[in-house]
C-alpha cells in the first residue's frame, strides 16, 4: 500500500489533516468483503455532511469518511471526482461465450433431480468476495441420464453431480470426476471447481434468484427478479428472456392500484402473482382503504416509525402484541440497511423473545426466560441504557444482558421498522430471523411517547409500509346500537356502542333522565364554545370527582386541523394539567402534587394575555405563561366537556388522547353557571352519576343541588326544610332571605314603576350581612352597556346603581350601623339621569348617570332578595344575594307591594321572626 497526498483544491484546509490513497483494491482500515462496499480508494477526516463527493460518500464507522463512484464509474486519484469507464468481461465456458453476471448465494440441501431442456444459471458460492469469483449466466445444459450432468468445454469432460435445496430451490454441483474445466475471465484463466460453482436453476417451477452486484444495486432495484432491468450490461450477447417467465409479464396482466407492486407469491408454476400494498391500503387489488390504528401483520408486512432521536445511550420501549407463529420479527432499526455495525432487534424465535443489539464492538443477546402466549395478548417491556439490557415479559422477572466490547452509544439511522423488513437477505445472519411477525401489535410506547401506528397523514406517525391490515376488522359488523347509536371500536378485540344524549346501555336500548353526568371514558358533552368572548381574559372552575387518573375534562380548540388556538383542562399521570396556546406555542401549568382519585376537588383556572393561573383545592397557586408574544384567545370550535368526539380534530399541543372517567358536577365560566346537560348541543355516553338528587329527594318542585356527594335543597316559594317538606303560611308574613333566595316578579303594574324615565323607591331592611343584592331589574345577559338597576351591599358600603345605556351611575352609602340587626329605612330616587339615595330620612346621596339617555329600558323582570346565580347575571357587580329581612316596599309614593302573595315565584323563603 502506498500513501500520498491528494490535491483538494478549493477544500478547506481543515478537512486535508489525515487522509490515505490505497493502490490496490484491499481493506485494510475497514472490513469491506463484511460490509460488501467497494474498496476504499482514499478517505478523510470529517463526516459526509461536507459534501465535497462528486458523486457518492459514506461514513467510515471509526472516523472519516470515504467517496464512492455509481455503476459504471471509477474514482479517480483525488479520491473525490468520478470517471466513466466500460466493463467489457466476458467469461468463456465451454464453447460458450457469455457475459458476466452477478447472484446472491444461498443455503444448499438435498437433492433434487433436474429436468431436460431447462435453463439454468451457474453461480458461485460466495465463500469469497473477491471480485475475480463473479457469476456466470449459461443458457443450456444438455440433459444426460441418472443424476449426473455434463458441462460441455475445451479439452476433457468434467462430470458434476446436482444436489439442490426443496426448500430455496437451489442446487450445487459437486465434482465426480477427476478432471478440471478452466473459467476465462477476461484474459486469465482459473478453475471450475466445486469450490466456486453452483447451478441454479431459473426454469417454471422454482424462483428466479435476484441477480444483482451487491455494493452497487439499490434497494428498491434489489426487491426486482427482471435480469434485464438489473444488469443489462452484464448479460450474454444472446441472452432471450424466458417466456412466461418474467415477473414483468405475468404482471402485465395483474395491476395493483394505489402505488401496490406486483410480486410473485412463490408459486410461479401456477403462475399466481400478488399485489404488496402500500400502507393505508389492502385487497386483492390494494383497492381498499385501511386506516389501521391497531395494525395487522402477515409474515410479508412491516411499517416504518421515523428514525429513533435521542436513542444513543437508552431506550425504554413497551408494546403489547398477540402473535400467530412462533417466529417473527418485532422491530428493527440500525446505522445501515444491512446491520453490519450498530442495530437493535426484537425478534420472536420459537416462541421466545429475543432482544439482540450492537454498540459497534460486539452484539449483546437477551432472551425471555419463558415463551409468549400464542393467540393471547402479551405485554412486553425492553430497556437498554449504553451497554446493558433488560426485558419483563408480561408477569416473569426481568432478565438482563449487555453487549460485547467497550462501545456503548446505540447510532440508529434508519426508520425503526416494525413488524417485519424489506431486506431480510440482508439483516438475517445478524437479526436471528427471515420473516416478519404473524399477528397484531398496540400500545407501542418509547422513551415517554406513544406512537399512533395509523399513517402519517394528520394524525399518525407511521411514515410508510405495506401490507398492514387492521386487527379490528370485522368488530362493529354485527353490533346493532338502538336509538340513533354508532358502534366505535375501541381497541383490537373491543367496541362500543356510542349512545346519543338520554341514551344509554350496552346498546343503548334505556332511555335516561339524566341529572348529574357521569362519563365512562368514551363519554362527551358538546357545548357552546367561547368563540371570541375570551381574547383577553377567561375564568373557570369545575367540580368533579374522577376514577382514573388519564382523561381530559375541558376542551375547546380554532380549527379541526389540529393547530392553532386552544385551551384544555385534562389529568395526566394524576396530575391536574392545564394548557393554552394563542398561537405561537403553549403555556403547560401543571398542578405540584397528584389529586386523590375518587375524592372530590375544585379546581380553577384563569388566564389574562399570557399569563395562566391554576388553583387545585386549597394547594397553592401555579403561574405559567405562553409562549411568543400573542395575547389574545381565539376559539370558534364547540366546547367539550368530560372528553371529545375525535381525538384526531384536538391540537398536537394539547397531547390529549383518553376521555374522562369519573363525574364532573359544577362548571363555571366567566361566573356563569354552566348548566352541563340543559345547555347541551349533544353528547355520548352520558349516564347517571349515583347521586342523592338522582331520587328527587326535594318535595314540592324543589331544587336538589349536589355538593360533593350530599346535597342542598331549593325550596319552591310556600315551602321550606331540608326536603322542603315544611309548609309556610304566607298571609301577614314577613320574607327572610338567605343568599341563595329571592322572589320574582312580572306584573305590568309592577313593571311599569321600574322602567322609564322615572324611578322611586321606599324599603326597610334588617341584615347583618356586609354583602347581597336586594333590588334588581335587568337583562338576562348582561353586557357592558346594558340597562339595569340595583340596590344591595357590596363589602359593607350601600350601593344604587343604574345604567341607562349611555354609562353607569354609582351612588354609595358607609356606615357600620346599618348591619346592627335593626330595621333600616332606605328610600332611592331617580328622574332621568340624576338620582339620590336617602338612609333613614337623614343623609342623603347623589349622582347622575353618563351621556344623553334619560329612559331605562329592563327585561321586564323584577328581583328582590337576589336571583339566580348572582355574580354571572350582575357580571360581578354582586357576589351573592341577600341575608336578612325586607318590608314596607312602595314603588312610585304609593303602590305597596305584597311580597309573598303576588309573586310569580321565590326560592328559599322563610318567615322572618
Amino acid at each position: 500500500m502506498a500513501i500520498g497526498k491528494i490535491n483538494m483544491g478549493r477544500v478547506n484546509t481543515r478537512f486535508l489533516q489525515v487522509f490515505i490513497i490505497c493502490l490496490v483494491a484491499h481493506c485494510t482500515l475497514i472490513n469491506c468483503k463484511k460490509r460488501k462496499h467497494a474498496p476504499v480508494v482514499a478517505f478523510f477526516q470529517g463526516d459526509c455532511s461536507h459534501k465535497f463527493c462528486e458523486q457518492k460518500c459514506r461514513d467510515i464507522d471509526h472516523g472519516g469518511y470515504a467517496c464512492e463512484c455509481y455503476h459504471g464509474y471509477k474514482l479517480d486519484n483525488n479520491g473525490m471526482s468520478c470517471t466513466k469507464v466500460e466493463d467489457s468481461r466476458n467469461v468463456v465456458i465451454g464453447e460458450d461465450e457469455v457475459r458476466i453476471v452477478a447472484v446472491k448465494e444461498n443455503n444448499i440441501g438435498a437433492r433434487e433431480e433436474l429436468k431436460p431442456d431447462h435453463k439454468y444459471i451457474i453461480a458461485n458460492n460466495e465463500k469469497d468476495s473477491d471480485r475475480s469469483h463473479l457469476t456466470v449466466h449459461h443458457e443450456h445444459i444438455p440433459y444426460r441420464n441418472g443424476d449426473n450432468y455434463i458441462v460441455k468445454g475445451k479439452g476433457d469432460l468434467n462430470n458434476y453431480q446436482i444436489e439442490s435445496s426443496k426448500e430455496n430451490q437451489y442446487s450445487q454441483l459437486n465434482t465426480v470426476g477427476n478432471k478440471s474445466q478452466n473459467v476465462v475471465i477476461g484474459e486469465r484463466s482459473e478453475p471450475l471447481t466445486s469450490d466456486t460453482i453452483k447451478i441454479i436453476s431459473y426454469d417454471e417451477k422454482q424462483d428466479a434468484p435476484s441477480l444483482e452486484r451487491e455494493d452497487l444495486v439499490s434497494s428498491e432495484t434489489r426487491q426486482r427478479n427482471d435480469l434485464q432491468s438489473l444488469v443489462p450490461h452484464l448479460l450474454p450477447k444472446n441472452f432471450v428472456r424466458p417466456r412466461q417467465n418474467s415477473v414483468e409479464e405475468k404482471c402485465d396482466q395483474f395491476s395493483c392500484l394505489n402505488n401496490g407492486k406486483c410480486v410473485d407469491d412463490g408459486t410461479v408454476y401456477r403462475r399466481k402473482m400478488r399485489c404488496d400494498c402500500p400502507l393505508g391500503y389492502m385487497g386483492p387489488r390494494c383497492d381498499t382503504v385501511v386506516n389501521a390504528r391497531y395494525p395487522k401483520f402477515a409474515g410479508n408486512s412491516y411499517l416504518a416509525l421515523p428514525v429513533l432521536a435521542n436513542s444513543f445511550r437508552e431506550i425504554d420501549l413497551a408494546f403489547e402484541f398477540k402473535p400467530e407463529k412462533d417466529n417473527g420479527l418485532l422491530f428493527f432499526s440500525g446505522e445501515f440497511e444491512d446491520a453490519h455495525t450498530d442495530f437493535l432487534s426484537v425478534s420472536l424465535i420459537d416462541g421466545f423473545v429475543e432482544l439482540r443489539y450492537d454498540c459497534g464492538t460486539g452484539m449483546g443477546t437477551v432472551r425471555s426466560s419463558a415463551p409468549v402466549a400464542m393467540d393471547k395478548w402479551n405485554t412486553l417491556r425492553i430497556n437498554r441504557t449504553e451497554n446493558h439490557a433488560s426485558l419483563w415479559l408480561n408477569q416473569q422477572q426481568p432478565v438482563y444482558g449487555e453487549s460485547q466490547g467497550s462501545y456503548t452509544r446505540l447510532t440508529l439511522r434508519l426508520n425503526l421498522y416494525i413488524g417485519g423488513y424489506d431486506s431480510f437477505e440482508w439483516i438475517k445472519n445478524r437479526v436471528g430471523m427471515v420473516t416478519g411477525l404473524t399477528g397484531c401489535m398496540e400500545k407501542v410506547i418509547i422513551n415517554g411517547y406513544m406512537y399512533d401506528l395509523r399513517k402519517a397523514d394528520l394524525v399518525g406517525d407511521a411514515q410508510f409500509g405495506v401490507n398492514v391490515g387492521d386487527c379490528s376488522e370485522g368488530l362493529c359488523t354485527r353490533v346493532a346500537c338502538e336509538h340513533g347509536g354508532t358502534c366505535m371500536v375501541t381497541s383490537p378485540y373491543s367496541h362500543v356502542c356510542l349512545c346519543p344524549l338520554r341514551t344509554g346501555g350496552d346498546n343503548c336500548q334505556h332511555v335516561l333522565d339524566v341529572h348529574i353526568p357521569e362519563f365512562q371514558g368514551h363519554s362527551y358533552l358538546e357545548l357552546k364554545g367561547l368563540g371570541r368572548t375570551a381574547l383577553l381574559f377567561l375564568d373557570i372552575e369545575i367540580v368533579f370527582k374522577a376514577e382514573s387518573p388519564n382523561g381530559l375534562i375541558v376542551y375547546n380548540g380554532y380549527t379541526l386541523d389540529r393547530v392553532g388556538d386552544f385551551i384544555s383542562l385534562a389529568l395526566d399521570g394524576g396530575f391536574i394539567e392545564y394548557r393554552f396556546d394563542l398561537g405561537t406555542g403553549p403555556a403547560i401549568i401543571r398542578s405540584r402534587q397528584p389529586i386523590k382519585l375518587n375524592h372530590w376537588h375544585t379546581v380553577k383556572i384563569s388566564r389574562t394575555g399570557m399569563e395562566g393561573v391554576m388553583e387545585v383545592d386549597d394547594d397553592e397557586r401555579v403561574i405559567g405563561l405562553s409562549q411568543g408574544a400573542f395575547t389574545q384567545l381565539t376559539v370558534t370550535q364547540n366546547m367539550f366537556i368530560g372528553g371529545h368526539r375525535n381525538f384526531d380534530e384536538t391540537s398536537k399541543q394539547a397531547n390529549v388522547t383518553k376521555s374522562f372517567v369519573g363525574c364532573i358536577q359544577k362548571l363555571i365560566i366567566n361566573k356563569k353557571h354552566i348548566h352541563l346537560l340543559k345547555d347541551a348541543i349533544s353528547g355520548v355516553n352520558v349516564e347517571n352519576y349515583g347521586h342523592p338528587c338522582v331520587g328527587d329527594p326535594c318535595l314540592h318542585g324543589g331544587l336538589c343541588t349536589p355538593h360533593g356527594d350530599v346535597f342542598t335543597c331549593h325550596c319552591s316559594l310556600g315551602y321550606m326544610g331540608n326536603t322542603c317538606n315544611k309548609k309556610l303560611n304566607l298571609e301577614d308574613a314577613i320574607p327572610k332571605f338567605s343568599s341563595d333566595s329571592f322572589l320574582k316578579y312580572t306584573h305590568d303594574d309592577i313593571i311599569k314603576r321600574i322602567v322609564g324615565n322615572r324611578l322611586d323607591v321606599h324599603i326597610s331592611i334588617k341584615t347583618t350581612s356586609y354583602n347581597g343584592l336586594f333590588l334588581w331589574s335587568g337583562p338576562d345577559q348582561m353586557e357592558n352597556n346594558s340597562d339595569y338597576f340595583a340596590l344591595g351591599f357590596i363589602d359593607g358600603a350601600l350601593h344604587f346603581r343604574y345604567n341607562l345605556g349611555s354609562g353607569e351611575a354609582i351612588l354609595t352609602y358607609n356606615n357600620s350601623k346599618l348591619f346592627d340587626g335593626n330595621w333600616h329605612y332606605i328610600y332611592v330616587q331617580r328622574t332621568s339621569q340624576n338620582a339620590k339615595l336617602s338612609i333613614n330620612g337623614k343623609d342623603i346621596v347623589q349622582g347622575s348617570s353618563k351621556g344623553s339617555y334619560t329612559m331605562l329600558n329592563t327585561n321586564n323582570i323584577l328581583y328582590i332578595g337576589g336571583l339566580q346565580d348572582v355574580e354571572q347575571r350582575t357580571l360581578g357587580r354582586f357576589k351573592s344575594g341577600f341575608s336578612g329581612c325586607l318590608r314596607d316596599l312602595v314603588l312610585d309614593e304609593k303602590y305597596t307591594l305584597d311580597m309573598l302573595t303576588i309573586a310569580d315565584s321565590g326560592r328559599n323563603i322563610k318567615p322572618c321572626l
